[in-house]
């Protein structure tokens, strides 16, 4: 589906007179990078952490779709109403193979633990994904152990894109009715820029870090694996023995 549809789709969505959300919680540029960068590399098997109301689901949906086939999984504590991911897929027409839509009470920390127990085979996770976007919590505490979590599952050469490098909970203008009963230290941190500079920077398997929309969005790439040693070994036997006919 392309992209150009999706917002077409997503802009001429009416929501209910009384709803006080927003249904971009990402810039649109930023959502465009997002749908170009899984197409233009062919990532197919993708996660979001962190919902919210769906919009950049539908265009990670989309472009799963124009790859003619792949899956994206979505994962929040909450299905919110009216407006949610299954409302927003009707609008814009996805298929409901596209995206799966995961709803955990305890939330995704607790739904990546169940994903890599279900991966591991004789005491080895297999990767599952080509993509993650984190965009939920904003917290230090729950978000870097989302990306250790994670971080097992993304395959080899898979990415990983942060959200609100760039953010800090005194920023809103709401936060003494969200976040009053944090401290002062919690409000005017910005965690996520903790969680990619000491969790994902200094993640020895990770590599071709970036930051894109204006200090926004932190990027980085699980390193490809080298061939274990005994396929090396054999691959060498192999060009030897064919020098040899």
């Amino acid at each position: 589906m392309l992209v150009e549809k999706v917002f077409t789709s997503l802009n001429s969505f009416v929501p209910p007179t009384d709803w006080q959300g927003t249904l971009f919680l990402l810039p649109q540029a930023a959502m465009h990078s997002i749908y170009h960068f899984i197409v233009d590399n062919r990532l197919r098997r993708c996660i979001e952490l962190g919902t919210g109301f769906g919009a950049t689901s539908c265009v990670m949906g989309a472009a799963v779709e124009t790859l003619n086939g792949g899956r994206v999984i979505t994962v929040d504590k909450y299905l919110h109403q009216p407006v949610n991911v299954k409302v927003l897929m009707q609008q814009v027409g996805l298929s409901e193979d596209s995206i799966e839509v995961v709803v955990d009470e305890l939330g995704y920390n607790w739904y990546l633990p169940e994903l890599i127990r279900q991966q591991t085979h004789d005491g080895v996770c297999q990767p599952l994904f080509d993509f993650c976007l984190l965009d939920g919590a904003h917290e230090w505490e729950p978000d870097a152990l989302a990306f250790f979590l994670v971080a097992r599952l993304l395959k080899p050469g898979g990415w990983i894109a942060i959200d609100d490098i760039n953010y800090y909970f005194r920023i809103m203008p709401s936060w003494r009715e969200t976040h009053g009963h944090y401290t002062d230290r919690e409000l005017d941190t910005f965690q996520m820029k903790m969680v990619y500079e000491l969790a994902v920077q200094q993640h020895p398997d990770f590599e071709n870090f970036h930051l894109t929309h204006e200090g926004r969005i932190g990027w980085a790439q699980k390193k490809r694996q080298p061939l274990p040693a005994s396929l090396t070994a054999r691959l060498g036997l192999n060009k030897l023995l064919s020098r040899r006919k």
